[in-house]
């Protein structure tokens, strides 16, 4: 679904083949790159959920995170993992505005993903 709204349609089409990319070679359920305050820039996700709901929900526990680490000590935030029965929600920051949302299953390479995170984010924002 095109959420981005730039004038620019050629770099929401690299955003989304990158997701596309991302979602493939890690096998996984869903992927949302978003705002931090949860509005969706680009996603695939299929119909499964409401993904500006999911996007929106995600965005407060990222920001809850990131507020843990700065009372730990000033902690650098990392990364949030959601274990549901079936599925499990990774929620990584890109940069200071963007943070994007993995929804994985058992078969899923997320090995690979995060082996390639330091990689895959700069080209995201980048983009």
């Amino acid at each position: 679904m095109n959420y981005m709204n730039h004038s620019n349609s050629h770099k929401f089409n690299e955003v989304f083949q990158l997701l596309n990319e991302i979602k493939d070679k890690g096998n996984l359920d869903g992927i949302i790159f978003a705002y931090r305050d949860g509005e969706p820039i680009s996603e695939n996700i299929g119909d499964e959920f409401n993904c500006r709901k999911f996007a929106s929900m995600c965005a407060t526990v990222l920001e809850s995170a990131i507020g843990i680490g700065e009372t730990i000590g000033n902690q650098k935030f990392k990364k949030v993992i959601a274990e549901l029965e079936e599925k499990t929600i990774l929620i990584f920051e890109c940069d200071n505005t963007t943070f994007f949302i993995l929804i994985i299953n058992r078969e899923s390479n997320i090995s690979y993903i995060i082996s390639k995170l330091e990689e895959i984010i700069p080209k995201i924002i980048n983009v």
